[in-house]
């Protein structure tokens, strides 16, 4: 039994998780009859839930659009004026298969872009948190369309689409200007599909950035109590050497010690700053994700965290970019750092170096279609509507 399926057997969390996985209908994902097979055994029957989820994430998710008054900016934007219609529920995308790479390949995409109409009084904020992502992916995306007032009856893109970070593809591998965590098999080899589960984070300010480099799970702890370093606490406006667990504790119910350091993933008191760089160098989850992967996760689980801010992935013969902000500015040349990732690739030959160089500069964190030659696909560079990667 693998260490995703024996967790099944301790809480309703891990009860949703199996469900989540068991809705990735891939042929060939053999370990799915196991994980059927340990939610009977524990009574996880599929019409049960684990964890409730957010006032937020299900208002955001099932709401049915209103009727919109007559007015000028409605008709400005072809907008029904008298008739109510209803928005698509958005899917929050954070379990996955993936066919894990061999040393050779390019790493795949998963999940689907997924477009949202505004409904009014919704945010990007509220909008990231329903979709599954945080709050600087949606933002990119979305550069034109106010993050706190965007206009109702717009249309949102929510980048739930991604390619895979180069790495081990093993345990907790976290891709810093993504501001993403993948947590793989422990045991996953390459060729196989395994399932994925994938959450956005917080990461470190700038003048306090995330650590780099390979870590195991030293340690866990539920609702923690946090010893304030000293560093932080000459920063403080209100100095307080510990703060116990509860509502105004930081590190929110769970903690998980890293090997590197002090730094750890924990959840927050503030779910707003997940997809910020808001942390002292730690990785912060959404309450509801954290509480996911904590029972998930053991002392010894083998993780990386890497930094690249340039990703190319292929799908259904087509040859994608993904291009963050470099949010620690650790390239002074972008462009430069692009095409060397992509001359590592292999793939230079089968690229347009213009929609890279495109690409490069508008930083929407989308998945871009740059094949030479290839037809358009969507409605712009970067909002492409090509096949879809593994959910």
């Amino acid at each position: 039994m693998d260490t995703f399926t024996a967790h099944l057997m301790s809480s309703p969390v891990n009860c949703a998780f199996g469900r989540r996985l068991l809705g990735v209908t891939v042929p060939g994902l053999a370990a799915l009859a196991t994980i059927a097979s340990a939610l009977t055994a524990t009574g996880c029957a599929p019409a049960t839930t684990g964890r409730p989820r957010p006032a937020a994430y299900r208002t955001a998710t099932h709401r049915v659009m209103t009727p919109l008054p007559p007015d000028a900016s409605a008709r400005e934007n072809g907008l029904p004026t008298t008739a109510a219609y209803e928005t698509q529920p958005i899917m929050r995308i954070t379990a996955v298969t993936v066919r894990v790479p061999e040393s050779w390949e390019t790493p795949p995409l998963v999940g689907r872009l997924q477009h949202h109409r505004v409904v009014a009084g919704e945010n990007l904020l509220e909008l990231a948190r329903a979709g599954g992502l945080g709050f600087r992916e949606v933002r990119d995306a979305n550069p034109t369309i106010d993050e706190w007032e965007p206009r109702a009856g717009v249309d949102i893109l929510l980048p739930s689409r991604s390619i895979v970070p180069r790495t081990s593809y093993r345990g907790l591998v976290i891709n810093i200007p993504e501001m993403r965590l993948y947590f793989f098999p422990t045991d996953a080899m390459p060729g196989e599909r395994v399932p994925v589960l994938t959450w956005p984070i917080g990461i470190g300010a700038e003048e306090a950035p995330s650590p780099v480099g390979a870590f195991t799970v030293k340690s866990k702890d539920e609702n923690p109590t946090w010893v304030v370093p000293a560093s932080i606490l000459r920063t403080m406006e209100h100095p307080q050497a510990v703060v116990p667990p509860g509502p105004d504790n930081p590190l929110g119910d769970y903690r998980i010690r890293l090997s590197i350091d002090v730094y750890a993933i924990h959840g927050t008191n503030d779910p707003w700053t997940v997809g910020r760089l808001t942390t002292h160098g730690c990785i912060r989850l959404y309450p509801e994700d954290i509480a996911t992967l904590y029972p998930l996760v053991e002392s010894g689980t083998p993780g990386e965290i890497v930094y690249q801010p340039v990703k190319f992935g292929r799908a259904g013969g087509h040859v994608y970019v993904e291009v963050h902000q470099d949010v620690y500015q650790m390239y002074p040349d972008l462009e430069r750092y692009a095409f060397r990732v992509l001359a590592e690739s292999g793939l230079a030959d089968r690229v347009d170096a213009e929609l890279v160089r495109t690409a490069v500069r508008v930083k929407t964190g989308v998945p871009t279609d740059v094949t030479r030659g290839a037809p358009p696909r969507g409605v712009s560079l970067v909002h492409t509507t090509a096949p879809e990667g593994d959910v």
